[in-house]
């Protein structure tokens, strides 16, 4: 026995030497580009079998597709294959390439421009959602064990610098001469599939994240700061103001991750908004978001240039807050979420995590320092009382910003009175449980924010001893759960799915309706019709009564419904 164990012992380490011996650095350029290809880009292996308008073999479209991942790949790793500073770099990019094939299999996101944008401005609360056992095991698999041996490999010098850059060379044509050559064999075949599946390009890892971090990381240096141009010039309180016994009081929820599909005041099968039901809502079906992540809809759906406007602006405006601040409003934003993205850099702000330790933090918010968004109306009169009061006395626009369904971890978005589908997928990653539960889990956090909306509609009412007061609900983005093997939020808008971009929009009217010549019935036929985050600015700007050169009425979503003063 023994003798036999010395003779495995004998035969492996021959092996394990001969595996870390010296190597070129164009040779682990080449192995590292072949490892990429085979183990780093299963999303897109196992998107290829759903393709729109291919009907031939996957396996095939495979080997077609193969050479130019490898290709990509291999200009990619050949451009450090020099003796200094290489391995760190390669070990950077291995761990780049485990994490976006978690990300991309897992939840079904591509990392374009905008995802980079995203991570880079995610707190530490929203990162510590993502990590599981999962996403370890593949960065072990994919990054660590080769880290290891590319760490233990020492690297062959070439016997000259000329040479190694000769050598380098080479294997940069390489790869141009594999990807000129499988596109000239297969082109036929693949541009067609291309151009019905934009989306393919996302999908080679590495390349694309690190083409879009590098495009991230090089716009500053690129594009100069836009300059800033105010809109608040000619703004001022309408004609309702002079003669109103009280001041208006708005409160403008932006909602967070919730689909207009999943509300059952907009025809869902099951009953997501039992207490908004009994509330005296209106709830408009076929609204539509400016983008698909927080980092883009925040900002456009408060402009005034809508969707089109604001992407192709040259400039950087102020926007809604700033004009109702300028009428001469008291505007205050309250955050339960990861920052106001630059919207309420001129007004006054407070965050929820200013009130964890107080008794209805320690109440509302977990270890981690997440807090439900209850809070978010927790000591909101003595802010009030903070603000100024001259323009308090004017009237007050209040903005909350919500947790919401914000995901993966939907699981701790709701309390448990009021978890209502079960079983809940209780991970965050979604992948791994059914989609039913998926769906439980995500319909128990729409009816928490259906919970909270109507404990805000019922504070509103405590207001109106001081206040005309009412309510206006929108979420910044949609969300998916699965259908397609796609999940959360952020793709680009022009491949995103509907269920990322159709959105709930809801107000209670209360009695500032009334103040400005609102008829409820009237509104309540225009339920169906077509709007956008691009109607947000100029319908509160109807709502509030506020005049200005920026308000465009044919885009105020209660216009028609107001009675002429």
């Amino acid at each position: 026995m023994l003798s036999a164990v010395a003779t495995q012992d004998s035969v492996s380490a021959p092996f394990f030497k001969r595996l870390i011996q010296p190597r070129t650095p164009q040779f682990i350029a080449l192995a590292l580009a072949i490892w990429l290809t085979l183990t780093a880009n299963w999303a897109l292996w196992l998107r290829l079998p759903s393709l729109d308008g291919y009907q031939g073999s996957p396996l095939m479209l495979a080997m077609r597709v193969a050479p130019l991942v490898l290709g990509a790949s291999l200009l990619l790793t050949s451009l450090f294959a020099w003796p200094r500073f290489t391995k760190p770099f390669w070990v950077a990019l291995l761990l780049v390439a485990a994490s976006s094939q978690y990300f991309m299999v897992s939840y079904g996101t591509v990392m374009d421009k905008g995802m980079i944008h995203n991570i880079l401005q995610t707190d530490a609360r929203e990162s510590s959602d993502l990590f599981n056992i999962k996403l370890l095991a593949e960065v072990l698999i994919i990054a660590v064990l080769p880290a290891i041996w590319l760490w233990k490999t020492p690297l062959k010098r070439a016997s000259s610098a000329w040479r190694n850059m000769l050598r380098t060379a080479l294997l940069l044509l390489g790869g141009i001469a594999l990807i000129a050559a499988s596109l000239a064999v297969s082109y036929r075949d693949l541009a067609p599939v291309v151009r019905n599946n934009l989306w393919l390009r996302y999908m080679i890892n590495p390349i694309n994240p690190v083409l879009s971090a590098a495009s991230v990381a090089l716009d500053p240096l690129i594009n100069k700061p836009r300059p800033f141009v105010s809109i608040t010039g000619g703004a001022a309180l309408g004609a309702s103001y002079a003669a109103a016994q009280k001041p208006p009081l708005l409160v403008l929820v932006v909602g967070e991750t919730a689909r207009a599909k999943n509300f059952s005041l907009n025809g869902y099968e099951r009953d997501t908004n039992p207490e908004l039901a009994r509330r005296d809502v209106l709830s408009w079906r076929n609204a539509r978001s400016c983008g698909t992540s927080t980092r883009e809809s925040v900002p456009c759906m408060f402009s005034n240039l809508g969707r089109e406007g604001f992407y192709a602006s040259k400039v950087e405006h102020d926007n809604l807050l700033d004009v109702l601040q300028a009428a001469g409003l008291a505007v205050l934003w309250v955050d339960n979420q990861a920052g106001c993205k630059g919207v309420c850099k001129r007004i006054p702000m407070a965050d929820t995590a200013d009130s964890v330790n107080t008794p209805a933090g320690k109440a509302l918010c977990a270890q981690d320092g997440e807090c439900l968004d209850a809070l978010l109306l927790a000591g909101l009169d003595e802010r009030i009382a903070r603000l100024d009061p001259a323009r308090r006395a004017k009237g007050l626009v209040l903005v909350m910003h919500q947790m919401g369904s914000h995901g993966p971890e939907y699981f701790k978005r709701s309390t448990p009175d009021l978890k209502a589908f079960k079983p809940e997928c209780a991970t965050n990653a979604l992948s791994s449980c059914p989609q039913q539960n998926v769906v439980n889990v995500y319909d128990n956090s729409i009816r928490y924010t259906d919970h909270f909306l109507a404990q805000t509609i019922d504070w509103l009412k405590t207001q109106q001893s001081q206040f005309e007061t009412g309510m206006f609900y929108m979420s910044d983005h949609g969300e998916s759960l699965g259908e397609l093997g796609v999940y959360l939020h952020g793709m680009p808008y022009a491949m995103a799915p509907d269920d990322q971009k159709h959105v709930p929009m809801i107000a209670w009217l209360g009695t500032l309706g009334a103040r400005t010549g609102l008829n409820q019935s009237c509104l309540s036929k225009t339920l169906d019709q077509p709007l956008s985050h691009d109607n947000l600015f100029h319908t509160v700007m109807g709502l509030m009564d506020v005049t200005s050169p920026t308000y465009k009425q044919p885009l105020d979503a209660f216009a028609s419904c107001r009675k002429a003063s």
